[in-house]
């Protein structure tokens, strides 16, 4: 039988991606947790963690994780099933993967409700809204919102809706950077945002807007906030989220480079198939409150189906 404390510990070094870390965050020593995971390690035979900077769980880890996710969400049901006294149950962590642009626009209303009907903290990790879902399929979170639109295996999916987004810059950009059009010229120049390297989004858009398959001069930042403030600066142009536009282009402060062309992005909520009050108050929230705010086009997914490792 599997040790809770031992799995305990591994998700602890894959959270910090460290053992000193890991020691600190369970308030052991360090030698204390090398324990656990070694003697985790030779109960199955085969390493859970990579002996790297930072430490990262092996596909056996990674199984591990995913498991011990569940036993949480599972004991916290039996909990609250087993509790005499609401007021004597104590909160809940789950640790969700969100994107920034969600997570800057919708996505805490959305689960406000949740949080306080079920005495529920968020552990939210923020990534890509492509990648995501890598952190539910590694066992760091229990849920995660993706553009994934296939279930991965063991999990559940739920479309949320569309966000639109643009693509902005202020006037004397577009004057300067393209006084004669958008022309792939102009786009091999003019500077640009992403969030991360991952971040395919503006590529796929000038490709789909202008058929420019080039390389576009462009500067990293991992903040939704960040991309408004640097766009409404003047010092690049980006793919906004209309949810966090205010009046800026009703004012004139910033221009549609691409006048009718946008990008509707899916969004889906990825959970494990696991039968849980907590994962379902969540689920309930958040498509109640994405029914009303996102775009309800028909499901690009619906298609797709089956379930996917």
């Amino acid at each position: 039988m599997l040790d809770p404390r031992q799995l305990q510990t591994l998700a602890a070094v894959a959270e910090t991606g460290g053992f000193d870390k890991a020691a600190k965050k369970l308030f052991l020593t360090q030698s204390a947790v090398s324990q656990r995971i070694r003697q985790l390690e030779e109960n199955l035979g085969q390493p859970v963690l990579t002996r790297t900077a930072p430490a990262e769980a092996t596909e056996a880890g990674r199984q591990l994780l995913r498991h011990y996710q569940q036993l949480l969400l599972m004991e916290n049901q039996l909990l609250q099933q087993l509790s005499p006294a609401p007021r004597q149950r104590e909160f809940t962590t789950l640790a969700i993967g969100v994107n920034a642009d969600s997570l800057a626009t919708w996505y805490l209303q959305a689960v406000a409700p949740a949080l306080e009907k079920n005495d529920l903290l968020l552990d939210i990790v923020v990534d890509d809204q492509d990648h995501t879902h890598e952190l539910m399929r590694t066992g760091h979170v229990i849920g995660c919102v993706s553009t994934r639109p296939v279930p991965i295996q063991s999990g559940i999916q739920h479309y949320l809706g569309a966000m639109r987004y643009r693509c902005l810059a202020t006037p004397q950009f577009a004057d300067r950077h393209f006084p004669d059009g958008v022309s792939h010229a102009a786009l091999a120049r003019a500077p640009s945002i992403i969030f991360s390297r991952k971040d395919a989004v503006h590529g796929q858009f000038l490709l789909q807007a202008a058929g420019y398959e080039g390389h576009f001069p462009c500067m990293t930042v991992p903040t939704a906030q960040g991309f408004v403030e640097l766009t409404r600066q003047g010092l690049a142009y980006s793919l906004l989220p209309e949810l966090m536009l205010d009046d800026d282009m009703a004012s004139g402060r910033l221009v549609d480079l691409f006048p009718g062309r946008h990008l509707d992005i899916p969004l889906y909520w990825h959970h494990w198939r696991v039968e849980s009050s907590l994962s379902q108050a969540l689920t309930e929230a958040m498509l109640n409150y994405c029914g009303r705010h996102l775009r309800q086009d028909k499901d690009p997914g619906a298609a797709s189906g089956g379930e996917s490792c």
